[in-house]
């Protein structure tokens, strides 16, 4: 049954792939593998300029003079992700087609490679169980937040590869000590450290774990082996010392401050989601108890570990599942800043989840009462189906939490396609361009985008079409000036009314 829930899970990964929403970031994703610069194209095309949605989108695919030196120049305009899965991508796209699909299935395959890496993870912290190592590979099959970045044309896949192989060499390293486990220890490390460069707090995890549990002679081997992953960083360091500016300019946004119960709320929603995820609104009353119940159970899991195995074990997972949130919240307790709202920032704890959950679980369907082997077998069963029933929901839908700014671009798009010769009115801003190029994949290839040179209107707006304004700020709307006036759209609850804002003419009657 296990490997029919996985086959199931991997035939969901692949599912109609270019379906859901290719949001900002995922826009970047192909602008940046085509060689395009962000900020360059912005001051390109945002010159109160018409373009339509056909020709935004020929920026996401490989231009006639495409080259990998190019590409490399826009990867460096952006310091905070490392190259590898742009790299790769790069090939990929080349070798089939820069489409939306071919680079989510890229991220795909990554999500597929991570769950040997899980198994073979499992069954070296669990040696005397292989089962534990086959359930926690199931769990993470079926896991939604594991799908979501699977499906998403970004580097987290890969990076979960990273993280799991990283784990995986270190545990080897200590208990068969040897240069050439610390050797594999540190090249997996550099490895992972080119998925993400908060691979820093899995470090930090790594390091609490063996300087409270190994002997000095350990800790120096560790040292060197993280000497030899910031060696194989060494150039994608160098960027960033040139880049500094422009790496503080583009990560700006996690200085932003945002209320603790709403922070709070998410960091439950984190976890949750490795489990079940149905895309519920926040207001929902899952958003407290999901959260409280898949808690709930990896606290008493991890305690059960703790109780019935090497207590070195019980805080190598411990070490992993808490260190790195909790940097994360306290960065953002001394900043006052919303890092912690991001679950992709979550994933060496969630992806430790199933390695807690698994030994527990075994316990239970293995016990020694009938009674707590037939709740065992229930609990088991139950949170596998739910967890298939969320990949499932996941992959008709058009768009899910994790496409941020871009979530109502489907629904926007749809209204429009329906409206006779509508423009849409885009001013720039940071978002701008990736928005943009985000609803174009929706709308009608014919249908003109007005790119604003500022946030303001110029004079001589056209009468003889129907002017939407795309997600306007207060700026362009405080500079409309008669003889026009906002009017809201048709009410439409699958997206803000501030998302989409038309234009009418003071003296149009009012429907």
């Amino acid at each position: 049954m296990a490997l029919g829930i996985i086959a199931i899970a991997l035939g969901l990964r692949f599912a109609d792939l270019d379906h859901k929403v290719y949001w900002h970031d995922e826009v970047f994703t192909s602008l940046r593998v085509a060689g395009y610069i962000g900020p360059e194209v912005t001051a390109q095309l945002f010159t109160d300029q018409t373009l339509t949605a056909r020709e935004l989108l020929q920026y996401q695919h490989f231009p006639a003079d495409a080259s990998l030196a190019k590409t490399w120049m826009a990867l460096v305009d952006h310091p905070e992700h490392p190259p590898l899965y742009y790299l790769l991508a790069y090939a990929w796209g080349h070798i089939w087609t820069a489409s939306v699909g071919a680079y989510r299935a890229l991220a795909a395959l990554f999500g597929v490679l991570a769950l040997p890496l899980m198994y073979g993870l499992g069954r070296s912290l669990f040696p005397q169980a292989p089962a534990i190592a086959g359930l926690a590979t199931v769990l993470l099959a079926v896991s939604p937040v594991h799908f979501i970045y699977s499906q998403e044309a970004r580097e987290y896949s890969l990076w979960v590869v990273g993280i799991l192989l990283a784990n995986l060499t270190l545990w080897r390293a200590l208990r068969n000590p040897h240069w050439r486990g610390w050797f594999s220890y540190g090249v997996a490390l550099g490895f992972t450290f080119y998925g993400s460069l908060m691979t820093g707090l899995l470090v930090l995890s790594h390091l609490i774990f063996v300087v409270l549990t190994q002997k000095p002679r350990q800790w120096l081997a560790f040292a060197l082996a993280n000497g030899l992953a910031l060696g194989c960083l060494a150039p994608w360091l160098w960027v960033i010392g040139r880049q500094w500016q422009r790496l503080h300019s583009v990560t700006a946004w996690i200085h932003e401050s945002r209320p603790w119960g709403f922070l709070a709320q998410l960091w439950g929603l984190h976890y949750s989601a490795v489990v079940v995820d149905f895309n519920l609104p926040l207001d929902h009353g899952f958003t407290v108890v999901g959260p409280t119940v898949v808690l709930g159970l990896v606290v008493l899991a991890l305690g059960s570990v703790w109780r019935s195995y090497d207590r070195e074990l019980g805080l190598f997972l411990g070490c992993l599942w808490i260190v790195s949130p909790l940097v994360i919240i306290g960065a953002d307790w001394i900043n006052r800043g919303q890092m912690s709202s991001t679950t992709r920032y979550f994933l060496p704890s969630l992806v430790t989840v199933p390695l807690i959950l698994a030994p527990w679980f075994y316990a239970q369907i293995t016990a020694a009462k009938p009674l707590q082997r037939l709740g065992g077998h229930l609990l088991v069963l139950g949170l596998l189906g739910v967890g298939l029933m969320s990949l499932g929901v996941n992959s008709r839908a058009l768009t899910w939490w994790n496409k941020s700014f871009s979530y109502p671009n489907p629904y926007i798009a749809e209204y429009l396609n329906r409206i006779p010769q509508p423009l849409v009115v885009v001013e720039p801003g940071s978002n701008a361009l990736g928005d943009a190029i985000s609803l174009s994949y929706h709308l009608h290839p014919e249908t003109p985008l007005w790119l604003l040179a500022e946030d303001r209107l110029p004079p001589g707006l056209p009468t003889t079409k129907t002017i939407f304004l795309l997600k306007p700020t207060a700026s362009l709307i405080g500079s409309i000036e008669p003889p026009w006036q906002v009017e809201p759209v048709q009410a439409d609850p699958r997206f803000a009314a501030t998302d989409l804002v038309k234009l009418v003419p003071v003296h149009a009657p009012r429907p």
